[in-house]
């Protein structure tokens, strides 16, 4: 799990599908729902980048994980995700993207790596598609050999979610977030 920095599209793919910046922020905000205004929006000679404002991630980056980290990490990891918050305090906004590159503190990386998405646009002709990549401060990963036998705090975190988006119906603190086989 990941907050994303960057979303990245190359230009040239935008150009030769002729994809409006409007249909392209409006496709990200509804097919992979990112809030664009979060986002400074700038052009290299390749690729359009959305890269997450300063003001934003020195505003909401703490209190957010102040929130977050207690509730994806057991309590014999607090220690760790206190000392980052600590860090993170004492770090200017604009030098938390070093701290994550360190790659020093389990919980706050810089991943590169990230899954890129594809988004299409089925209204135009021949519902052309656009290669969207990611680079991200990962917030949390899984344990374990294999990814699902580190997953049972994430299911924990997402059956939260799922009771505070449908805290109107008793009935989904029913729910139980799972993997069978």
């Amino acid at each position: 799990m990941g907050l994303t920095h960057k979303i990245i599209m190359p230009l040239d793919d935008i150009r030769k599908r002729k994809i409006s910046n409007e249909e392209l922020r409006q496709k990200i905000e509804r097919s992979l729902l990112f809030d664009l205004n979060l986002y400074d929006e700038t052009e290299t000679d390749k690729n359009l980048l959305f890269t997450l404002k300063n003001q934003v991630l020195e505003k909401d980056l703490i209190p957010f994980l102040e929130v977050l980290y207690p509730l994806v990490y057991k309590e014999d990891e607090a220690d760790e995700y206190l000392d980052l918050l600590q860090q993170l305090r004492s770090t200017p906004a604009m030098n938390r993207v070093n701290l994550a590159e360190e790659k020093n503190n389990y919980a706050f990386r810089y991943d590169v790596y990230g899954e890129s998405q594809y988004i299409r646009f089925l209204e135009k002709d021949f519902r052309p598609t656009i290669r969207v990549d990611f680079t991200n401060f990962m917030l949390y990963s899984g344990y374990g050999k294999i990814v699902t036998e580190g997953i049972n705090d994430f299911l924990i975190f997402f059956k939260y979610c799922m009771i505070e988006t449908f805290k109107e119906y008793p009935i989904a603190k029913s729910m139980q977030i799972y993997i069978t086989g």
